[in-house]
């Protein structure tokens, strides 16, 4: 659910340039862009940290691989200076656990919004700071050490050292029975490996985020389950998956002409699960220029692992777009072959399509672009029902990747708790050279833009689904293929030719009837010539083809395209945008 308050009403528009865009979507830098977006409006229609809180105390830690925890050996107090020297690192001061209140998140988020902004970034250690990303990869650590125990509740818990972009001191906190105890840095907890470094290098605070395990595949494993690491950035795995898209904890100003504004958590609550307990809870206070925010995530393995997320945001000042329920993703190129690579590879891609299912019901598929210019396209709705970035290709053959596997790689789905009111789902695709570039945003922005001094509550659930065949009945838009036609001659003119595939639900049932199975295609400012539909007998379901010609009046189209028999509707709508 949204709940606002102090909010003021605007409305919003879908045209206009951004003068000034991320380059690169998972670092929040910036670069100015000459060119205007091409926008997309989409109306819905329905198809026939601060330091440790004070007494917050420090916890030492304690291995979890012999199934022994802090909590089954109560840790003693020890008076003095809590700095560990470099002889006793591993053992790090402690003193008397306080009680833990998750309303005081709340009022601590409340009450930095009425205090100035302080830079959250930090100067590392020259030793860290300059180690490149694939040194900095090699400091891993010490899963012995690792927090609580695997043998009474499947979890455990790692911690990330600062380094290279990780610059911001990030405070662990652990409670347990209700009793908090803060985690002080501890070099003992790593093994530096071929970094050339040691604990005695540096002196620092704080960690850059942590890594939760459980065992998914199988009951003696020990899985990624989720990651919190880097600004607001964190992201949960289920079953049979590997590292791809992330989450955000927010956005601010995306793509938005003054630059972006980039929120970071900068403490952790980290709830340790009882025996038998099949979730954990995060809690978490963010920080950024114009807002505060305390968020709650209750997070819960399994084949498509869920995260249940509850934030409330204060905000410091008014904010022009902010963006809910963030994903980041990854699109250099895929089946459509719009811009060219010199690889191996058939596909590259982390996510290929945004899915929306919209306040109206209607199921919206637009499979995603690496432009040649800044894109932004915005889906006009009201109360929105769920929307993701799903990796639909499962085909190992498409990609031929076995480092990255893209083909395990999960899509998120976001299901909004409550009505979220009117406003629009906005997806931003960046140009990239390059993979190792999160060149894909997609969120929610509310009508109401956020005044100062306003509050507003927003809960929601990802989940890390699969190709999100299991999300409704219908058929699946599964593939986009494009061609130009050229001219030929005075008589015909230039085209471009559109190849769909759809597969899978009720529609292998109406295949006996295909004379009477009708492809429904709109496009603006267009002419649609020449739709063709035919049986696919080797991928399944059917294929829709069709040509697509400008009118010379407008630059751009939005096309539009769903299977339905009589008035039974049996696909998505797939949607994009089109340049000419």
């Amino acid at each position: 659910m949204v709940h606002a308050q102090d909010s003021s009403t605007t409305t919003e528009t879908s045209s206009g340039t951004q003068p000034a865009v991320p380059a690169q979507a998972g670092t929040g830098t910036t670069s100015p862009v000459a060119e205007s977006p091409v926008v997309e409006s989409t109306e819905p229609t329905v198809a026939p940290s601060p330091n440790a809180p004070e007494q917050t105390a420090p916890v030492e830690p304690v291995a979890a691989g012999n199934g022994e925890t802090a909590a089954d050996n109560p840790v003693q107090p020890v008076e003095g200076d809590a700095a560990a020297s470099p002889e006793t690192a591993e053992k790090p001061a402690v003193s008397v656990p306080v009680a833990f209140d998750p309303a005081q998140v709340i009022e601590r988020a409340r009450n930095l919004a009425t205090q100035p902004f302080e830079n959250p970034h930090r100067d590392l250690p020259e030793a860290l700071a300059n180690l490149s990303p694939e040194s900095y990869a090699k400091i891993r650590f010490k899963s012995q050490r690792a927090f609580f125990s695997q043998a009474n509740s499947g979890f455990a818990l790692d911690l990330y050292h600062p380094g290279n972009m990780y610059d911001v001191p990030v405070a662990i906190n652990l409670v347990r029975d209700g009793q908090v105890q803060a985690v002080p840095y501890s070099a003992g907890l790593f093994d530096f490996g071929e970094t050339g470094l040691s604990g005695n290098d540096f002196s620092t605070q704080g960690y850059a985020g942590f890594r939760l395990r459980y065992p998914l595949g199988n009951v003696a494993g020990s899985d990624e389950l989720a990651t919190f690491l880097g600004a607001s950035y964190f992201r949960i795995q289920g079953r049979d998956q590997v590292a791809g898209q992330m989450a955000r904890g927010l956005t601010v100003d995306l793509a938005g002409p003054s630059g972006e504004e980039i929120p970071v958590f900068r403490e952790f609550w980290i709830v340790a699960p009882k025996e038998g307990e099949r979730k954990i809870t995060v809690f978490a206070l963010l920080d950024s220029v114009r807002l505060t925010g305390a968020y709650r995530f209750d997070i819960r393995p399994g084949n498509n692992s869920k995260v249940d997320v509850s934030s409330t945001l204060f905000f410091r000042d008014r904010v022009e777009k902010i963006g809910l329920a963030p994903l980041n993703s990854m699109f250099l190129y895929g089946e459509q072959k719009r811009r060219r690579f010199e690889d191996y590879r058939g596909e590259v891609h982390s996510s290929d399509g945004l899915l929306i299912n919209n306040g109206k019901g209607e199921w919206l598929w637009r499979p995603l672009d690496n432009p040649a210019n800044l894109q932004i396209s915005s889906f006009l709705d009201e109360n929105p029902r769920g929307f993701g970035l799903l990796q639909r290709d499962r085909n190992f053959d498409h990609y031929q990747d076995l480092d990255t596997r893209f083909d395990q790689q999960p899509g998120y789905w976001v299901t909004p708790k409550g009505d979220w009111g009117k406003g629009h789902v906005e997806l931003v695709e960046i140009p990239s050279p390059s993979e190792s570039n999160d060149n894909i945003v997609a969120f929610w922005v509310p009508q109401n833009k956020p005044e100062a001094g306003s509050e507003l509550t927003v809960e929601y659930q990802i989940a890390a689904t699969q190709d999100g065949s299991d999300l409704h009945k219908l058929s699946q838009a599964t593939d986009t293929r494009i061609m130009h036609i050229p001219s030929g001659g005075d008589d015909a003119q230039a085209a471009t030719r559109f190849i769909l595939n759809f597969a899978g639900e009720e529609l292998e049932y109406y295949l006996s009837d295909l004379d009477n199975l009708q492809a429904n295609i709109s496009a603006s400012n267009a002419e649609i010539r020449n739709i063709r539909l035919m049986k696919d007998p080797e991928n399944g379901g059917v294929r829709v083809m069709f040509d697509l010609i400008g009118t010379g009046e407008a630059q751009s189209s939005n096309l539009r395209a769903f299977l339905q028999y009589d008035d039974r509707v049996l696909s998505e709508t797939w949607t994009m945008p089109w340049v000419f």
